[in-house]
């Protein structure tokens, strides 16, 4: 049994080789992103885009089974790129009033309640 473990791990972390080569991808073009915000004069936060991916996100599993994992995984990714673009603009932890609440996930895509 214990072979069996080491193979399942194995894949596992070529998976996450993966996932790491992918998050970094992403947070380059979340960089790219934030200095166009500035540029422009943007907030860094877009609700209803954040909205739409987690929209995107409960559409796209297969396995229903793992939405809520998948949902919170894109939350912490958005919230990643958020505080990466709120470091770039200058921004301290002292300028935001978080409560430390765990986010809510929604069960149901909002189109369809």
């Amino acid at each position: 049994m214990s072979g069996d473990i080491k193979k399942l791990r194995a894949q596992i972390d070529e998976i996450d080789a993966k996932i790491i080569e992918l998050y970094e991808a992403r947070m380059d073009i979340a960089r790219a992103i934030g200095e166009y915000k500035m540029e422009r004069q943007l907030p860094i936060y877009d609700e209803k885009r954040e909205e739409e991916k987690l929209d995107e996100v409960f559409a796209a599993v297969s396995n229903k089974q793992y939405a809520d994992g998948a949902a919170q995984l894109f939350i912490t990714l958005m919230q990643a790129s958020r505080e990466m673009q709120e470091d770039m603009a200058g921004f301290s932890d002292d300028d935001f009033d978080w409560t430390g609440e765990p986010v809510e996930i929604r069960l149901e895509p909002l189109g369809d309640t």
